[in-house]
């Protein structure tokens, strides 16, 4: 056997054809027998896929449409039915044992200061020693605004809120609110009073603002609603028994209020 010379070529692989030939066979093979790419062409999927799309931008149109109608009749009306002078002096001028002794008029330019466009203003007796002084506003500010509380009105005026509480009163028809009494006196210590004030919407009533606010909704979705009135007494001296006397009175008020109110 002779021996392999110096420089001769490369051991061939058994079958005669080495390795990069059989690759480019095969690849030679592989394209003549793969198929010929056929032209792309639309498909019925595409078509209903844009029809799908068309259909769901048109039911987000009809939603948001429909929902901003639906988010219209929640609202709270800002037409407010203001009720004219007589009827607000049809509020009666004697409460069981209470009956008028004076009744003073506002001057308009107060009445534009306070924030409101009507009010009554009556002086209540029962004897000398038990007299209720009323006051009687009507607000028609549009909205959830509510007055300034009266707390901020006598402190202008030399007055000190010595003590506060919330009573509960429930009247006859069974409205159930609260009322809130205030005990004041002046800078010096020199005069004492009891205050009691809340405010009513028609029939509802309360001293709490936040609960005052959701009166508000019971008229969602109409044109207009009626307006909110504060009820506010003054009653010289303090005590259990000067309170007493004032939520009597506040009862009698509130209850011919909401039968009132219901013509406005």
């Amino acid at each position: 056997m002779m021996a392999a010379r110096k420089g001769s070529p490369r051991h061939r692989s058994p079958i005669g054809v080495s390795g990069g030939d059989v690759a480019a066979n095969s690849k030679r093979k592989s394209a003549a027998t793969a198929p010929s790419a056929s032209p792309k062409r639309s498909t019925p999927t595409n078509a209903l896929s844009f029809s799908v799309r068309c259909l769901v931008a048109a039911a987000g149109i009809l939603f948001v449409g429909l929902g901003t109608r639906w988010a219209a009749s929640q609202a709270v009306p800002n037409t407010v039915r203001l009720p004219s002078r007589d009827q607000l002096d049809a509020f009666p001028k004697q409460l069981g044992p209470w009956k008028l002794d004076d009744e003073e008029q506002i001057d308009p330019k107060v009445l534009q200061v306070l924030g409101t466009g009507l009010a009554l203003s009556r002086r209540y007796s029962q004897s000398a020693e038990r007299v209720v002084e009323m006051h009687i506003a009507v607000f028609t500010q549009t909205g959830f605004s509510l007055p300034h509380p009266p707390e901020l009105c006598y402190d202008g005026t030399g007055w000190r809120v010595r003590s506060t509480r919330d009573a509960r009163v429930i009247l006859p028809n069974g409205t159930s609110g609260t009322v809130r009494i205030l005990r004041l006196e002046k800078e010096r210590g020199s005069q004492r009073a009891t205050v009691l004030y809340c405010y009513q919407l028609a029939g509802p009533f309360s001293a709490e603002r936040d609960t005052v606010r959701t009166f508000f909704w019971q008229f969602r979705g109409q044109k207009s609603r009626p307006p909110l009135v504060k009820l506010m007494l003054h009653l010289s001296g303090s005590g259990e028994s000067t309170e007493e006397l004032g939520l009597d009175f506040a009862q009698r008020a509130l209850e011919k209020l909401m039968e009132i109110e219901k013509a406005w």
